[in-house]
C-alpha cells in the first residue's frame, strides 16, 4: 500500500521512527483492530490506534470515556474506519477474546497474546486480571494496550504480560503467565 500525501503528513512523526517507518506505517493502516468488551482503558487505547492509523472495529459504538467520548472515529480520523476483517482483538477484562492474537486490558494490567499463543494459557492469564479499572490508571493501561497492538502489528517483540503496581508504575510481570494444564505438564 502506497500512502498518500495526506497519510504522510499525517502520521509524519511516526514514519520518522526506525521501528516504524513508511512500510510500517501502512503495515498499520492494513491491519484492523475489533474491540470486544469495554472499560475506560479500551477507550483510551482505541483513541490512540485510531490517531495512529489503525482501523478500529468498535462493536459498541464510539468510545464512551477519554477524549473520544461519543466521537464518530472516522470523524477524528478517516482512516480509523475498519473495512476489514479484524488482524487482532482488543478486549477488556471480563470478556473471552475471539481470537488469540489478542490484548486484554484489566484494572491491574495487560496481557498479550502473539501469534503463536494457546488459547487455554490466555483464558488462564486472563482470567487473573481485574475487571474494574480506575479512570486514572485507563490513561496508563490503554496507552500500553494501544503499543502491543502496533507492535503486534509489526512484528516487533513485546511482553507477554504487564502489571500495574501501585506507587511503583508499570513492570513486567514477575512471574511467567498462568499455563493452561498441558503446557503445566510440560514444564
Amino acid at each position: 500500500m502506497a500512502l498518500t500525501e495526506a497519510q504522510i503528513q499525517r502520521y509524519g512523526r511516526q514514519i520518522l521512527l526506525r521501528e516504524v517507518g513508511g512500510k510500517g506505517q501502512a503495515r498499520l493502516l492494513e491491519r484492523p483492530v475489533r474491540v470486544e468488551g469495554r472499560n475506560p482503558a479500551t477507550d483510551v487505547a482505541v483513541a490512540y490506534l485510531a490517531a495512529g492509523g489503525t482501523p478500529v472495529d468498535c462493536r459498541d459504538g464510539a468510545p464512551r470515556d477519554g477524549f473520544l467520548a461519543g466521537v464518530a472515529l472516522e470523524a477524528f480520523n478517516p482512516d480509523a474506519a475498519s473495512p476489514a476483517p479484524a488482524f487482532a482483538v482488543l478486549a477488556a477484562a471480563g470478556t473471552a477474546p475471539s481470537s488469540t492474537l489478542a490484548v486484554v486490558v484489566g484494572g491491574d494490567g495487560l496481557v498479550v497474546a502473539g501469534p503463536d499463543a494457546c488459547a487455554d494459557c490466555l483464558a488462564a492469564s486472563v482470567a487473573t486480571l481485574a475487571i474494574a479499572v480506575s479512570p486514572v490508571d485507563a490513561v496508563v493501561l490503554g496507552s500500553l494496550a494501544a503499543l502491543a497492538l502496533q507492535r503486534l502489528a509489526l512484528g516487533l517483540d513485546l511482553a507477554a504480560s504487564i502489571r500495574l503496581i501501585r506507587l511503583s508504575g508499570v513492570t513486567p510481570a514477575a512471574a511467567p503467565a498462568p499455563r493452561c494444564p498441558a503446557h503445566v505438564e510440560q514444564m
